[in-house]
Protein backbone atom coordinates (compact mmCIF):
# COMPACT_ATOMS: atom_id res chain seq x y z
CA UNK A 1 0.00 0.00 0.00
CA UNK A 2 2.86 2.41 0.75
CA UNK A 3 4.30 1.86 -2.72
CA UNK A 4 1.11 3.21 -4.28
CA UNK A 5 1.58 6.48 -2.39
CA UNK A 6 4.86 7.06 -4.27
CA UNK A 7 3.18 7.17 -7.69
CA UNK A 8 1.61 10.65 -7.25
CA UNK A 9 4.98 11.98 -6.11
CA UNK A 10 6.61 10.70 -9.26
CA UNK A 11 3.94 12.33 -11.42
CA UNK A 12 3.80 15.62 -9.49
CA UNK A 13 6.01 17.45 -11.99
CA UNK A 14 3.57 16.76 -14.81
CA UNK A 15 0.57 17.79 -12.74
CA UNK A 16 2.12 21.07 -11.64
CA UNK A 17 3.54 21.93 -15.06
CA UNK A 18 2.88 25.39 -16.45
CA UNK A 19 3.48 26.85 -19.92
CA UNK A 20 7.14 26.64 -20.83
CA UNK A 21 7.65 23.12 -19.50
CA UNK A 22 7.55 21.62 -22.94
CA UNK A 23 11.06 20.21 -22.60
CA UNK A 24 11.55 20.17 -26.34
CA UNK A 25 13.34 23.50 -26.62
CA UNK A 26 17.04 24.15 -26.96
CA UNK A 27 19.21 24.28 -23.87
CA UNK A 28 19.32 28.10 -23.88
CA UNK A 29 15.52 28.32 -23.86
CA UNK A 30 15.29 25.88 -20.95
CA UNK A 31 17.91 27.83 -19.03
CA UNK A 32 16.11 31.10 -19.73
CA UNK A 33 12.87 29.52 -18.53
CA UNK A 34 14.49 28.30 -15.31
CA UNK A 35 15.95 31.71 -14.55
CA UNK A 36 12.90 33.76 -15.51
CA UNK A 37 10.22 31.89 -13.55
CA UNK A 38 10.14 33.01 -9.90
CA UNK A 39 9.27 29.56 -8.55
CA UNK A 40 12.19 27.96 -10.40
CA UNK A 41 14.54 30.72 -9.35
CA UNK A 42 13.50 30.24 -5.72
CA UNK A 43 14.14 26.49 -5.96
CA UNK A 44 17.61 27.21 -7.35
CA UNK A 45 18.54 29.98 -4.91
CA UNK A 46 17.07 28.57 -1.70
CA UNK A 47 19.55 25.68 -1.36
CA UNK A 48 22.44 27.99 -2.29
CA UNK A 49 21.42 30.49 0.40
CA UNK A 50 20.99 27.70 2.94
CA UNK A 51 24.43 26.24 2.20
CA UNK A 52 25.98 29.71 2.35
CA UNK A 53 24.34 30.43 5.71
CA UNK A 54 25.46 27.09 7.13
CA UNK A 55 29.03 27.69 5.91
CA UNK A 56 29.08 31.21 7.38
CA UNK A 57 27.76 30.00 10.73
CA UNK A 58 30.27 27.16 10.75
CA UNK A 59 33.16 29.58 10.10
CA UNK A 60 31.88 31.94 12.79
CA UNK A 61 31.57 29.11 15.28
CA UNK A 62 35.11 27.89 14.49
CA UNK A 63 36.49 31.42 14.85
CA UNK A 64 34.79 31.87 18.23
CA UNK A 65 36.08 28.49 19.43
CA UNK A 66 39.62 29.45 18.40
CA UNK A 67 39.34 32.79 20.21
CA UNK A 68 38.06 31.02 23.30
CA UNK A 69 40.96 28.56 23.22
CA UNK A 70 43.44 31.44 22.80
CA UNK A 71 41.90 33.34 25.74
CA UNK A 72 42.09 30.22 27.90
CA UNK A 73 45.76 29.68 26.98
CA UNK A 74 46.62 33.33 27.71
CA UNK A 75 44.82 33.16 31.06
CA UNK A 76 46.64 29.96 31.94
CA UNK A 77 50.03 31.44 30.97
CA UNK A 78 49.42 34.66 32.90
CA UNK A 79 48.44 32.75 36.04
CA UNK A 80 51.74 30.81 36.09
CA UNK A 81 54.36 32.19 38.51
Amino acid sequence: MHRIAVIPLLCAETVLAHPGHSGGGPLGADLLHLLSEPDHLALILLPLVAVGAIAALSRLRARRAKQSRNRALRARESSRP
